[in-house]
């Protein structure tokens, strides 16, 4: 992996810059879109135009120390960019993740983003989900900026000092038991309580049919009950092997 040079004055923290370059690669030699298969060319780390201002174009090439320094000058472009429209303060990992966004799908679209739009109503949970809504190309979801838009809502979401972490304890309680975990409690207890209702009513409301049949309606009311708890036990076990209390 081609990483830029370290020492130029880089407008957004180091892993910001790490993430972009990481993502975008670093090409010497203009490449088309893979989507449009044609423009715009792109060359460098994912520039689509040179520090002049100028198109890239089919068949430049350029030096390591020009895509570095080109790099580093209109990534301080999109900075201030972004700085314009970021109207509540973000710490530099939340503004990394951003311009890292806005690198890629363009100021314009980072503008309407809802990444944005959350981040500046202050709901930060929201403003990290919402990266994930920027994954598709040509239609289709790619796996690419699936696991791009990820890294970059895990950077937006990282504390950057040791004050941002509210103490915690040393002392932690181990896992509760699957019987134990909240979920399961009133989960179990909501579902069996529902069921038992609407089948007592429904069995109820034809309970001479039933006994009409030779079967006891207390013996089926039970029989049903246990089959949704049978179900109810196998989803809290996904439900726990999949992180869920």
């Amino acid at each position: 992996m081609q990483l830029p040079n370290k020492n130029l004055p880089w407008p957004i923290s180091w892993d910001g810059v790490v993430e972009i370059a990481a993502s975008e690669g670093c090409r010497l030699a203009a490449y088309p879109d893979p989507v449009s298969k044609g423009e715009p060319f792109t060359i460098g780390y994912g520039m689509t135009r040179r520090a002049d201002g100028s198109k890239v174009t089919r068949g430049m090439v350029i030096t390591q120390d020009e895509a570095d320094a080109e790099f580093c000058v209109l990534l301080t472009d999109f900075t201030n960019d972004v700085k314009e429209v970021v109207n509540v303060p973000a710490n530099e990992n939340q503004l990394a993740s951003m311009v890292s966004l806005a690198w890629n799908i363009g100021i314009a679209g980072f503008r309407g983003s809802s990444v944005l739009k959350a981040h500046n109503r202050g709901d930060f949970d929201a403003a990290s989900r919402a990266f994930g809504l920027w994954n598709k190309a040509g239609g289709k979801v790619i796996k690419g900026l699936t696991l791009r838009r990820a890294r970059e809502a895990a950077l937006y979401l990282t504390p950057l000092y040791v004050e941002d972490n509210p103490p915690v304890p040393q002392q932690v309680d181990p896992e509760s038991s699957l019987t134990r975990s909240p979920i399961a409690q009133s989960g179990a207890a909501a579902t069996i309580g529902g069921v038992a209702t609407a089948v007592t009513t429904a069995v109820s409301s034809v309970s001479d049919q039933v006994k009409d049949m030779g079967l006891d309606p207390l013996v089926i009311i039970g029989i049903i009950i246990a089959i949704a708890g049978a179900i109810i036990i196998f989803q809290r076990v996904k439900q726990r092997r999949e992180g869920w209390s």
